[in-house]
């Protein structure tokens, strides 16, 4: 039996840009609980907007860029 979760990349491309937490949602106008969640891989639903907002600061033009589905075997 294996489940599939959503594993975010946004701590590889802050730490490839050399950016923190917060600069990213200054400069994307997300709130920092999102970034935080996002970053820390604690993702249990998000928004369009979430997406295209951070796809666009780090100059991304794939989901995967971004996001991942991780198998996870139990």
């Amino acid at each position: 039996i294996w489940g599939m979760k959503v594993r975010s990349r946004l701590a590889e491309l802050m730490k490839a840009k050399g950016v923190s937490q917060r600069a990213v949602a200054s400069e994307t106008g997300l709130s920092p609980t999102t970034i935080s969640k996002f970053y820390r891989n604690h993702i249990d639903r998000f928004d369009v907007n979430t997406i295209t907002e951070l796809c666009k600061y780090f100059g991304l033009t794939r989901l995967d860029q971004l996001l991942e589905l991780v198998v996870e075997e139990d």
